[in-house]
């Protein structure tokens, strides 16, 4: 074979290789296109959506699996800093990029393409989408403390889950105390939980140094005190319990231990997490809690998903390097 026969069958070569290896990477399980785009059966089917902490040039971004296989996800979308998913919609709250715009929400579709953003007026903290996606919520930080941190300052907005447009502050919302009015400036709302109906909701309101499990009406605009001692609430499928952190220690190190509250009975039981997690628990199924547990690997700080069943049985590590978890699809 002469040299230029040789040179032309290498270039066919190395472009064919070239050519697989970008179907290949651009090309998901389920058929998600070379856009980065989501399979058509993210919503479909069950999914956990969560952000890959994986090292590597997709770090931050969108990843979704089936519960039952989570070795092998999905990327798809952008980066974020906090994720969350429901109703055929995704939220991805992440830098803004731009001078005077920090941070933003994106909204992104069934396909986790962007839709359309809003400005934050602070650092992304929580995010949720209601069961039927009528409305979103989120959560932000408007001085970048932490909820550990004394004098913290919060902004909880929920949106319209078609256009994204904004349509309350909780911050403004009437606060009912044991029937009374709550009138007290120092107040902080966060981690909205979002109940069937869309209009019903759960969420912390800190205030006077206490912290309140509350429910909230969008329609009448209140929140209505239920118990003290709740943080980041989480509502179950079937709408009967509430997973949240309880403070058991002041100390940050083994500060909260999560908690279920049955709403019926009234009846509290720890979870088998004895660790203390700072994260708001996405329910798994009506069985099971997940959640985001930090580490450090490699000198730097990441987190690994664990799952926790609430009738307080042993924790288990569901997917390394990840966070922000929440199950879209089936019945749940």
């Amino acid at each position: 074979m002469n040299r230029s026969r040789v040179i032309l069958t290498l270039a066919v070569l190395l472009v064919g290789v070239a050519a697989g290896t970008v179907l290949t990477a651009a090309l998901g399980r389920d058929g998600a296109s070379v856009a980065g785009e989501a399979g058509p059966g993210l919503f479909r089917d069950e999914h956990i959506v969560f952000r890959s902490l994986r090292p590597g040039a997709d770090q931050g971004r969108i990843a979704y699996a089936p519960p039952d296989a989570v070795e092998n996800p999905v990327l798809a979308g952008p980066r974020c800093l906090r994720v969350a998913a429901g109703a055929k919609r995704a939220l991805c709250l992440r830098d803004g990029g731009v001078p005077g715009r920090p941070y933003e929400l994106v909204r992104l579709d069934d396909r986790l393409r962007e839709a359309g953003d809003e400005p934050l007026a602070g650092v992304p903290s929580r995010a949720r989408v209601a069961p039927g996606g009528r409305h979103f919520a989120t959560t932000v930080f408007v001085n970048g403390h932490g909820y550990i941190s004394l004098g913290f300052s919060t902004e909880t907005v929920i949106y319209d889950g078609e256009t994204g447009r904004p349509l309350a502050n909780l911050e403004r919302f009437t606060f009912l105390v044991n029937g009374s009015k709550d009138t007290s400036a120092d107040r902080n709302v966060w981690g909205v939980t979002f109940a069937a109906d869309s209009n019903t909701f759960f969420a912390t309101v800190a205030v006077s140094g206490h912290t309140y499990l509350v429910r909230g009406d969008l329609a009448r605009r209140t929140l209505t005190a239920l118990r003290e001692n709740a943080e980041c609430p989480s509502l179950s499928p079937d709408q009967t319990r509430v997973v949240f952190k309880k403070r058991v220690n002041e100390t940050s190190q083994d500060a909260w231990r999560f908690h279920v509250f049955d709403l019926r009975t009234g009846r509290e039981w720890p979870l088998g997490e004895t660790r203390s997690v700072d994260d708001q628990v996405a329910w798994l199924d009506g069985k099971r809690v997940m959640y985001a547990v930090p580490k450090t690997a490699g000198g730097r700080t990441t987190a690994d998903i664990w799952t926790a069943p609430v009738d307080g049985g042993k924790p288990r590590l569901l997917i390394p390097d990840a966070d922000s978890p929440t199950l879209v699809g089936g019945d749940l």
